[in-house]
């Protein structure tokens, strides 16, 4: 076994994330770019943590994306920075329910509601497939699942694949359902 030479870090020696490599393009296989539970641990809440907690915890982490567990650390669902809206907590909000009681569980993206797409199929996609998969289908991520083994494998965001490729952020809108149209209507 052989002993390394250990080095101090200098001033200049620069901590980097992926975003600054250009070595991805929408040509790209789409497997270069998703985050993979396989040799990246998922970033993870647990359901019952105050949401005002948790939009602390995931502004001073400077994260966008946490997975939902439950007490048997299964996934429940996931939770974007983006449903910390004032829209959003004031949807929520009501005499009954004030901000502060509100938990994780009450303002993420239910299992159920949250896209998948197969590991599988990603295998013989380009990131520009993805990137055109989440626009058209509204979504600003997607769970990615191994069906062959029955695991949810990684996550994959639009807003890390832009940065990811240095160019401007997509506008991901979500088509109005009937239940979306009914809830503005009562608001």
């Amino acid at each position: 076994m052989r002993t390394l030479t250990a080095y101090t870090l200098d001033q200049i020696d620069h901590l980097v994330q992926p975003a600054e490599f250009q070595d991805s393009t929408l040509k790209s296989p789409a497997l270069s770019i998703f985050t993979d539970f396989r040799s990246s641990n998922p970033m993870l809440l647990d359901e019952n943590t105050p949401a005002l907690e948790a939009e602390e915890m995931m502004r001073h982490e400077h994260s966008q994306l946490k997975l939902v567990v439950d007490a048997a650390r299964e996934m429940v669902g996931v939770l974007s920075s983006d449903q910390f809206s004032s829209q959003n907590l004031m949807r929520l909000v009501n005499k009954d329910v004030k901000a502060k009681d509100l938990t994780v569980k009450d303002v993420m993206h239910a299992r159920a509601e949250v896209m998948g797409l197969s590991y599988q199929q990603l295998q013989h996609c380009t990131v520009g497939d993805v990137l055109n998969t989440l626009q058209k289908a509204g979504e600003p991520y997607a769970v990615v699942i191994d069906h062959e083994n029955h695991q949810i494998r990684g996550i994959i965001s639009a807003r890390d694949i832009t940065a990811r490729l240095h160019i401007a952020p997509v506008q991901i809108e979500k088509a109005p359902t009937l239940l979306n149209m009914l809830d503005l209507a009562s608001a």
